[in-house]
């Protein structure tokens, strides 16, 4: 397998978003249903820089029902969106699976789209890419990583997408560079005074937030303490 990312210009539901009054950070497709005919039922994260409100965002994005909206409960003005709208505003999803590639995830800035995906090999990239572009112009290969499996296919990772609503900026930072440091490891490769210094915090610091992130994720997985 050949895991690949690219980028291409805003299209589609993004350009929506970013054509509204309120300030946008980014837009994510965290997962895509289909409903009947043309019309699909999306899972989008939507970061803005204000709070904004259903009604609002109702108002602007023509084309789109949102279903549901809800309010990160760490991320500050981050909100989980339910919408149906027309298959035609996933193009770019769209093309993938239709050419057999596998999205992992699709992320809308302003000016441009950050997309990954797997492929099979060389040619099946070549191919899909030249689709891409034929309907969306030029695109912009960032990077190709070989792979011996297919990873987390676009929606398929539940509990990153769960944690991350629980947790904050802070407590995800330091969860990810004490994984990728090998604190988890047995035996443990690195101490957690070497982490604390690595994020520039205190001993005292890192153990709270790392005791959090534990207790956030039993929480998610057995539910609130009785």
């Amino acid at each position: 397998m050949l895991r690949f990312e690219f980028q291409i210009g805003t299209a589609g539901i993004s350009s929506k978003f970013f054509d509204i009054e309120e300030e946008v950070g980014s837009i994510e497709i965290d997962n895509a249903l289909p409903v009947a005919g043309n019309t699909v039922f999306l899972f989008l994260t939507a970061q803005f820089e204000a709070e904004v409100s259903k009604e609002s965002l109702s108002r602007q994005l023509s084309g789109m029902e949102i279903v549901d909206m809800a309010r990160a409960e760490t991320k500050r003005c981050t909100y989980y969106l339910g919408v149906i709208t027309e298959l035609s505003n996933v193009s770019v999803l769209s093309m993938l699976t239709s050419n057999r590639a596998i999205p992992h995830r699709i992320v809308g800035h302003y000016g441009h789209l950050d997309v990954v995906a797997s492929v099979q090999d060389w040619n099946h990239l070549k191919d899909v890419a030249e689709t891409v572009e034929a309907e969306h112009g030029s695109l912009e290969l960032i990077g190709t990583t070989q792979t011996e499996n297919i990873g987390f296919p676009l929606g398929g990772n539940k509990i990153k997408q769960s944690m991350s609503g629980k947790l904050s900026d802070e407590q995800l930072e330091v969860l990810e560079t004490a994984y990728q440091m090998g604190y988890f490891k047995v035996p443990q490769e690195v101490t957690a005074e070497e982490i604390a210094s690595e994020l520039d915090i205190s001993r005292s610091t890192l153990s709270e937030r790392l005791r959090r992130v534990e207790h956030n994720f039993c929480e998610l997985l057995f539910g609130p303490r009785k």
